[in-house]
């Protein structure tokens, strides 16, 4: 498939959306951006910078990966997760606890991660990055920061800096590269981008999804192989979350079949 196709489809899916959307699709050096840079609320995919983070502040020798650090009852916290539920888990270590926080978007270890790694150290990521649209300003499930208009935002041109910095650059080394990407790739959560074709699929993800009432997003890196697609797509204001599931199992479909079509030509 032609890239011409992949941009025509993905634009022609968004005709006449009313809700809020944000995407950005880069691969082989070309770029698809729908509103790529407005400012869009995370909800869960907010994770990805502070899993990054994480494993810069591992490499550096910052903080430890593998000591255990302990939590109590009162840091458990509802939404999505396991550590909840589990009444004889209070120790972790943090590459446990970010891990648990990417493959099952664990809330509970979320708030660890950002306890642990410090909310202003996990923006620094960010504006090092150039990741002007991405800012992390409340804990998950933290009501009362939220009743005050705080929230945590990014954009979609944001998140696919995020994932090329992670697969392409030097925010961390490479063994802590190889070791991000495979927990990505473990995400439990595969109704968007993954949507539309076969787990066994000779396609991987390496992917972050979150949502919210409303707000369903997902972004990841498509590889098929050797050849690479950083995708990105936000949607806020939704009038369910089932609409927004189907248009990004879509526009994963898209993907898809362009880094799979035969006869592509560019």
């Amino acid at each position: 498939m032609a890239f011409s196709i992949l941009k025509n489809r993905v634009e022609g899916r968004f005709t006449n959306i009313e809700s809020k959307y944000s995407v950005f699709i880069e691969t082989e050096g070309q770029v698809i951006s729908l509103n790529g840079n407005n400012k869009m609320r995370a909800a869960s995919v907010i994770k990805v910078p502070i899993l990054l983070e994480g494993y810069r502040q591992i490499d550096q020798g910052e903080i430890s990966g593998i000591n255990a650090f302990s939590f109590t009852e009162k840091d458990l916290i509802g939404g999505s997760g396991v550590l909840a539920h589990l009444n004889s888990v209070r120790r972790l270590s943090l590459k446990d606890i970010l891990t648990l926080m990417t493959i099952v978007s664990d809330n509970t270890a979320s708030n660890m991660a950002i306890m642990l790694l410090g909310m202003e150290n996990i923006n620094a990521l960010s504006g090092k990055l150039g990741c002007e649209n991405t800012v992390l300003e409340r804990l998950f499930m933290d009501f009362e920061a939220a009743g005050k208009g705080l929230d945590n935002f990014t954009s979609a041109k944001d998140m696919v800096l995020f994932l090329k910095s992670l697969d392409t650059g030097n925010i961390v080394s490479e063994e802590s590269r190889e070791q991000v990407i495979h927990t990505l790739k473990q995400q439990q959560f595969i109704d968007n981008l993954h949507g539309r074709f076969d787990e066994d699929s000779e396609v991987t993800i390496a992917s972050k999804s979150g949502s919210l009432s409303g707000v369903v997003n997902d972004v990841g890196i498509f590889e098929y192989r050797g050849t690479k697609a950083y995708v990105a797509v936000l949607l806020n204001d939704l009038p369910d979350n089932h609409t927004g599931q189907e248009i990004i199992a879509d526009i994963g479909w898209y993907v898809y079949e362009y880094l799979t079509g035969q006869n592509k030509t560019r």
